[in-house]
């Protein structure tokens, strides 16, 4: 949800100063610190995650099952959320930094370009492991750690947005739950009916009090991502040669949607989501539906709730927003042939352990039943989503670009319910500038 997302935004503007240090190391495995010893014919090989202690806990299973069976390598996890970017950054600017790291897309982008990660694509090509098959993952996963036509990192996790829905709320307000064909209209249409004051009034009906709202339609605090709003319009906010139209009637017409949903009153107040908990107040049954990652576990811990498709744009196009999730090996590493074993094994055993792996050949409905049945009710639309999901279009400037939307657009609309028609003719051209 919306943490993961704000972690990667640290350091924006300076990273790429602090990446220089880097450098593109011709030689990898042969140059920089020690980040390993041997242990008889097995190398210790440093994992570096943002794992939180439940995750690491499950993640450590994992490595001592890889540990056990490996020949070459001995992985040892450190696992730290707190400024995740910010250490890794520090780290990998040293001599002292991990072998292999868990990275975003946004981050795979940008270290890729900059040499901080070990191109890996002849190995790929070399490998018969079954996650070194680049034409099993599907291709927007593989886009950020690719730089140049080479490839410097393995996706883990593709995971779509998708809509959860409390289906006993849609029941006792006799609506059907969404479906494929659901757009903005029906969207709208069911937050109204589901929104409703002290009283059991709707927004529209007489007497209905917005200040005294018991339950929501929906929820959003800049998370979902106002991109995949514009997406589903038609429109973009950024292209290849780095134009950002956020003024184009698409565009225009997805934030303005996105701006009157903001303002209430078919969704809380910032102050009240901020007082409450923004997931907490769907898991509370305050509010009705909620837009979360297929890996998150509403539907698995609260009662009654199932995971649908995102609403459509207006003329039914489809569009919702992959968080693209990886591993890359630290280009110092003085022992990039064990980090690739790990990197490979690894990653392989994170596909059948998250949802939703980026592979094509785990993508089926009866493969993620098995490996994911407290999802079972949800899956054949996650499984859907995977069609329309897509990334955002990273790139070594994309931090610096982002960095400006955010603090920019987006964080005046929603903390200050600034209308974004006042901020797209100023915000337009510190975006383009970004990316120069």
């Amino acid at each position: 949800m919306k943490k993961r997302y704000s972690t990667t935004a640290v350091l924006l503007l300076s990273s790429s100063l602090v990446l220089a240090a880097c450098g593109n190391n011709s030689n990898p495995g042969t140059n920089g610190g020690e980040t390993g010893q041997s242990s008889g014919d097995k190398v210790e090989v440093r994992l570096a995650t943002w794992a939180g202690n439940e995750e690491a806990n499950e993640l450590q299973a994992i490595i001592d099952e890889l540990n056990a069976n490996s020949t070459t390598y001995t992985l040892v996890q450190d696992s730290n959320p707190a400024e995740y970017d910010t250490r890794i950054i520090t780290q990998l600017s040293g001599n002292s930094g991990p072998d292999l790291f868990w990275i975003s897309a946004q981050r795979a982008a940008q270290f890729s370009a900059q040499g901080a990660m070990l191109d890996i694509t002849d190995r790929l090509e070399a490998s018969d492991h079954p996650a070194a098959q680049m034409d099993d993952y599907y291709e927007a996963s593989l886009q950020p750690f690719t730089h140049e036509g080479q490839q410097f990192g393995l996706p883990w996790l593709q995971q779509p947005i998708m809509m959860y829905v409390n289906k006993g709320l849609f029941d006792e307000a006799e609506l059907s739950y969404p479906d494929e064909n659901w757009t903005w209209e029906d969207f709208s249409a069911a937050m109204t009916a589901l929104t409703k004051d002290g009283n059991g009034n709707n927004p529209g009906d007489d007497g209905f009090n917005a200040s005294n709202t018991v339950q929501w339609g929906f929820t959003l605090n800049g998370w979902p991502p106002i991109q995949m709003f514009v997406w589903q319009n038609g429109g973009e906010v950024l292209t290849e040669d780095g134009e950002s139209p956020i003024d184009s009637p698409e565009a225009t017409e997805a934030m303005q949607f996105y701006a009157e949903l903001l303002n209430g009153p078919l969704t809380p107040s910032q102050s009240l989501i901020r007082d409450r908990g923004f997931d907490t107040m769907f898991r509370n049954g305050q509010v009705a539906m909620f837009m979360g990652g297929a890996a998150d576990d509403l539907d698995s811990t609260v009662e009654n709730v199932e995971a649908f498709m995102v609403p459509a744009g207006p003329d039914g196009t489809h569009a919702t927003f992959a968080d693209v999730l990886g591993m890359g090996i630290n280009s110092k590493t003085n022992n990039p042939d064990a980090a690739f074993d790990a990197l490979v094994d690894l990653t392989d055993a994170i596909h059948h352990w998250k949802i939703m792996p980026p592979r094509v050949s785990l993508g089926d409905l009866e493969t993620l039943q098995e490996m994911h049945p407290q999802k079972a009710q949800s899956l054949e639309a996650i499984i859907a989503s995977m069609e329309y999901a897509r990334p955002y279009l990273y790139s070594e400037q994309y931090p610096n670009w982002d960095n400006v939307f955010t603090t920019q657009l987006i964080d005046p609309m929603v903390n200050s319910g600034a209308d974004p028609l006042d901020l797209i003719p100023q915000v337009k051209p510190l975006l383009e500038n970004a990316m120069q």
